[in-house]
């Protein structure tokens, strides 16, 4: 549209000599002025600047629990400082700082040496005592068979008897000797106890390993706990099991959902507040222990009607108060105009709205609020899908 009144313009100050049409050449300043008053419009607002493009949502009534928002700290729902079993030299290290390990999996070995020649001991002893303890049976059974045709004497059947049952007892006491001699050779290797990564190595090869100091250190990290402040008003009105929702400044545009695990019965004597457990699923592992968290929780309590507006419309001011623009049609097309109000509970993204003059099925500014004008035109934009999302 500017190129076309340009071009009037244009003509009318410097008409072409030789084939300019008559109709253009017969225009007058004053039709022009009038041409271009009619036009502009169009182009420009009343104070001179184009429509602002913004994107619309709707202020919209629903039902509405009440939630709370706390602030917590993620930690590790299993950590260990793993050490040996036994002491001895490290010979082998199978893992190294930031190593995922899945449970079971060999981490450091001792020099057991010495412990597998106890149990290469130990088994020789067993077999011995298993040909005894044969050899005892046999003898007995020919003794019962000879008493059967009166060839031998009570004694010896008892005594043949007797020596089966020591020659077991023998069998036995060789057999759990060898368990504890096997038992001892696996005591001189460290397995992870459960998945999860290596935060901290405290040994290396050559070194020598004490059953009271930590070799290595273990963090799970399938599934997070969030250990967060819950006010004494609030403590009632959260139960296990409650749904919740995290947002974590280090994935700042997902947010998470997990559940309340617990609340403990034992307050902060300064703040008057509980600690509350949150259970988070962590499978993709983009979460670590240490990240602060910010936590919806929802209360306990009957469902209300409420109006809510998506919480990017809303403008905070400096002096604290808030607006959110309210869109009007006009002769000129769509304007907006701030609206003061006072907001409540929240529910995810919405928010409510407690105070000011609103009302359900408004029109108002979700994109774009940031520098607009009281009686300012605007351009509503198409809703993609990521202003879907947010609304």
């Amino acid at each position: 549209m500017n190129r076309l009144l340009y071009s009037l313009l244009a003509h009318r100050l410097d008409p072409p000599r030789e084939h300019a049409r008559p109709a253009l050449r017969a225009t007058s300043p004053v039709s022009l002025i009038v041409a271009l008053w009619l036009l502009m419009p169009a182009v420009v607002s009343a104070d001179g600047r184009p429509p602002s493009p913004v994107t619309l949502t709707e202020v919209i009534s629903e039902q509405l629990r009440e939630q709370v928002e706390l602030t917590g700290t993620t930690t590790a729902w299993r950590q260990a400082a793993l050490s040996t079993r036994v002491d001895g030299l490290v010979t082998a290290l199978e893992v190294d700082d930031g190593s995922i390990v899945e449970a079971g999996a060999p981490i450091l070995r001792l020099d057991a040496r010495l412990a597998e020649l106890e149990r290469d001991a130990a088994a020789a002893r067993m077999r011995e005592a298993e040909a005894r303890h044969q050899d005892a049976i046999r003898i007995r059974d020919e003794l019962l068979s000879l008493k059967r045709g009166r060839h031998a004497s009570e004694t010896e059947t008892q005594t043949a008897i007797a020596n089966v049952e020591m020659a077991a007892a023998a069998l036995s006491a060789e057999r759990a000797a060898l368990a504890q001699a096997e038992e001892l050779v696996d005591r001189h290797a460290l397995a992870a106890p459960f998945a999860g990564m290596v935060i901290a190595r405290h040994l290396e090869v050559g070194e020598w390993a004490k059953r009271d100091q930590a070799a290595i250190e273990l963090v799970a990290l399938e599934r997070l706990r969030i250990r967060a402040t819950l006010p004494q008003r609030d403590f009632n009105r959260v139960v296990a099991g409650s749904p919740v929702i995290v947002r974590l400044d280090a994935v700042p545009d997902r947010p998470f959902e997990g559940e309340v695990l617990a609340r403990i019965a034992s307050a902060d004597p300064r703040s008057r507040s509980f600690p509350l457990l949150i259970d988070l699923p962590n499978p993709d592992r983009l979460l670590a222990p240490g990240m602060s968290a910010r936590v919806t929780v929802e209360l306990d309590g009957k469902a209300m009607a409420a109006l809510t507006v998506p919480r990017d419309a809303i403008v905070a001011k400096s002096d604290g108060s808030r607006e959110v623009w309210r869109v009007s049609e006009g002769d000129g097309g769509p304007t907006v105009h701030p609206v003061t109000i006072e907001t409540g509970r929240a529910s995810g993204d919405r928010v409510e709205v407690i105070g000011g003059d609103l009302h359900a099925g408004d029109r108002i500014v979700l994109l774009g609020n940031e520098r607009l004008r009281p009686g300012q035109r605007v351009a509503p934009r198409r809703e993609t899908a990521e202003t879907a999302a947010i609304r």
